[in-house]
This record gives C-alpha cells, structure tokens and sequence, in this order.
C-alpha cells in the first residue's frame, strides 16, 4: 500500500502522533477520523483496537465503557468487553 505524505500528516494530526504509528493506523485500514475516534477512546494499540473493530464495538461504546486503555493493555479481554457492552437480562423470578 502506497501511502502519500498527505495521508501521512492527516492521520499524524489525527492521531496526534508520529509517521511510524500514522503509517500503522492506515495500513490497518483506519481512516484519520476512526483513528482519531478510537485513540481518544483511549485505544493505542493497532492491533488490538482493529479487534474492536472486528467486534463491531464503536469507538463511542469503548469510550462509554471506559476500557480503552486497559483492553489495548490487555487487561481486560474481548470477551470481558463484549459481556459488559451486551445488557444482562435477568430472568423473571418464580416462586
């Protein structure tokens, strides 16, 4: 993949990072706005965050759960964030 010096600035500036982590974010398919969505989100790792991606898990909801950071850390698993993103029904209770 070819990437310009233009794609290499606006996902830089969007990412508020260097050409190394711009060229990462979009061989990984990102465009400058999602990157920038995820990274405010909390979101580092490139590899990790496309596994969001992939779980169709928005950067909004992983901002919202607040997770982020500790997914990208690997504290917290896919699994764990697909639990918490999915709402507990509870089951009536019968006497």
């Amino acid at each position: 993949m070819s990437l310009s010096f233009r794609d290499l600035a606006d996902m830089a500036a969007a990412i508020e990072g260097n050409e190394v982590a711009a060229r990462q974010w979009l061989q990984a398919g990102f465009s400058p706005g999602d990157a920038a969505a995820y990274v405010r989100a909390g979101c580092f790792d490139v590899d990790r965050t496309q596994e969001l991606r992939q779980a169709h898990i928005s950067p909004s909801q992983i901002a919202a759960l607040g997770l982020g950071w500790d997914f990208c850390a690997g504290t917290v698993s896919l699994k764990e964030l697909l639990a918490f993103r999915t709402p507990q029904v509870k089951a009536p209770m019968l006497w």
